[in-house]
């Protein structure tokens, strides 16, 4: 029997983009992506690295990340997330799950996330000011048939996925010791959010 990996990486790139106007995953951030920045965050501290995308959406190739497609087109994240779960359950037991568009998750706050791992918890997701943060989250890979379960009932939300699972929470208090500033939070769905994230991150605009 072949021994699982510690945890995976899952990078959801498939959203719409709607209020950013134009695709996430390819805006500059400074010499790369925000999909090229995601995947280095990540590989320090998970593998293997999925991306999910959405049906006809091309992606640049990158090396040692392999890329799987939503089975259903516009059902929203809970679909990328279940499908980014199954396709690492046979290599491994936990999963990181986050968006191409939150450039300051690092390796040393995932590392803060596989220590909150429990016997029983399905999920392990972090909690500040009590607002769960699913795309920052790790889940056991089995789950994905609960995820589908919810999504044949037409449920999209991805914290319906929490709901039906054990859940350990994450507090504040742990994620401030190797997040000072709470920066991993940030996802960049404007063009002002974006602006703000180049600022932190030092970097000019494109």
């Amino acid at each position: 029997m072949v021994a699982l990996m510690d945890c995976a990486g899952i990078i959801l790139t498939g959203g719409e983009s709607r209020r950013m106007g134009k695709p996430k995953f390819g805006l500059p951030f400074g010499g790369e992506t925000l999909l090229m920045r995601s995947v280095a965050n990540l590989r320090e501290a998970v593998c293997p690295i999925v991306i999910v995308r959405a049906p006809r959406q091309n992606l640049p190739s990158i090396p040692n990340v392999s890329s799987v497609c939503d089975p259903v087109p516009n059902q929203g994240p809970l679909m990328g997330l279940m499908a980014g779960l199954q396709h690492v359950a046979d290599v491994s037991e936990w999963a990181l799950a986050t968006g191409c568009d939150m450039p300051f998750i690092s390796a040393e706050l995932i590392h803060c996330l596989k220590s909150h791992r429990t016997a029983e918890a399905e999920i392990a997701m972090p909690c500040v000011d009590d607002q769960l943060y699913p795309l920052c989250a790790l889940y056991r890979t089995a789950i994905w048939k609960k995820a589908h379960a919810l999504l044949e009932k037409g449920e999209r939300r991805l914290l319906a996925l929490a709901d039906a699972c054990r859940v350990h929470i994450i507090k504040k208090d742990a994620l401030v010791q190797v997040d000072p500033e709470l920066r991993f939070l940030m996802n960049v769905n404007t063009p002002q959010r974006y602006q703000r994230a180049l600022a932190l991150a030092n970097l000019h605009a494109p």
